[in-house]
């Protein structure tokens, strides 16, 4: 049948499975905000979809100071808001996994999106990070956009995690 030719092509697929995937006792890890300390950002868009429409409302939006209105890179850094370890590195896209086994299935995964990668040093898919390390820079890259921003949400093995869900998105304490 189907699963006996599926499994002799790829494998068991419940050789893997994580039960329950979000367990009712999560705790999200100590998050700062993803900018450099005493750096002002505006909270330009509450929770909203995460990555495409259908996804967890797991996303919030900041503006930078400098570009308001604008799609021009901002001149100030989007950090790491926790240790990790780089998963994705593309312009418009970063994802920072927090357990670092670089599978963005498995633990906390954080999501960039908007962000321009920095010219001289780009950080690259393997990169250990440590928080407040720069990812990039704020920008109308990676999907659609009318002015500078960052996108920023959290996923729990490979789960949206709603922003202002049972999990609630806390940064520096806010």
């Amino acid at each position: 049948g189907f699963m006996a030719g599926y499994r002799t092509l790829f494998g068991d697929p419940l050789a893997k499975a994580i039960e329950p995937l979000v367990p009712i006792t999560l705790t999200q890890p100590e998050l700062v905000l993803p900018w450099p300390e005493g750096q002002g950002f505006y909270v330009s868009g509450g929770p909203h979809p995460a990555y495409a429409d259908g996804s967890g409302w797991a996303a919030v939006d900041f503006c930078p100071p400098d570009v308001l209105g604008n799609c021009f890179y901002s001149n100030v850094p989007n950090t790491a808001a926790a240790d990790g370890v780089i998963v994705t590195a593309r312009p418009g896209e970063v994802q920072l996994d927090l357990d670092g086994d670089g599978h963005i299935q498995t633990g906390w995964v954080l999501l960039y999106m908007h962000v321009a990668l920095d010219f001289d040093t780009p950080v690259q898919v393997g990169q250990q990070v440590k928080q407040g390390d720069v990812i990039g820079y704020a920008s109308c890259e990676g999907g659609l956009s009318n002015s500078s921003h960052l996108h920023f949400s959290r996923r729990y093995n490979g789960e949206w995690i709603e922003a202002g869900g049972p999990v609630p998105l806390v940064l520096s304490g806010w």
